[in-house]
């Protein structure tokens, strides 16, 4: 088996000032590369092939400990999306960012990398479905796209969602699950020829109707 960490990118922002960013930034205390090994990589998903790449998002506390894991880009497969961020909360320890008085305060830390093995297929990236929802008017409140993650059953209908990245309203993030367990449509492919993923993220727009 073989882990990949890619690309490690740290975007540390205060939570109480979140336009600015802090003055020291948050800093994992250990290689990022070695959170994971390839003992984790579960036996089930070996034996079915499943291999997909995870981008991913943390939550840090003025700890420097994470309290939260959101899925940005599926791997494809439920299982390997929630044992990632298991693990991810489990092993990740950060130095916290820092506003300019020194005080430690809460941040984010982004990254991705892959599930893969060296007899499976390679991983790829799954393409996600925008969805448009109209409505008359736009709630106060509604700040952007609310970013879900939607599980299919093997009937090929949608059986679970969970919002990763929120619209700002907890309403409307409501609606967006329904309006996803309704239309979004069922998986028609595989990760470069493997076993048919059962996750994909769903990106529901709000726009108002225009007046007639």
């Amino acid at each position: 088996m073989e882990w990949l960490l890619l690309g490690a990118m740290a975007l540390a922002q205060a939570a109480e000032v979140p336009t600015g960013a802090p003055a020291t930034p948050l800093k994992p205390r250990s290689t990022p590369a070695d959170w994971v090994t390839d003992a984790d990589y579960p036996s089930s998903a070996v034996d079915k092939g499943k291999v997909g790449r995870v981008h991913f998002t943390l939550t840090v506390d003025t700890k420097g400990t994470p309290d939260g894991c959101y899925i940005t880009a599926t791997s494809g497969f439920l299982q390997l999306d929630q044992h990632a961020c298991a693990i991810l909360l489990k092993r990740a320890r950060f130095s916290p960012a820092r506003d300019p008085s020194g005080t430690p305060i809460r941040a984010i830390y982004s990254n991705k990398f892959a599930w893969t093995s060296q007899d499976g297929p390679a991983p790829g990236e799954i393409p996600r479905i925008d969805l448009i929802v109209e409505v008359a008017k736009l709630p106060t409140g509604y700040a952007r796209p609310a970013l879900t993650r939607v599980h299919f059953a093997k009937s090929g209908k949608p059986d679970a969602c969970r919002v990763e990245v929120t619209s700002g309203l907890v309403a409307i993030d409501k609606v967006a699950c329904q309006q996803v367990m309704v239309q979004a449509p069922a998986p028609t492919q595989g990760i470069k020829y493997g076993p048919l993923f059962d996750t994909r993220m769903v990106l529901v727009t709000f726009e108002p109707v225009p007046a007639r």
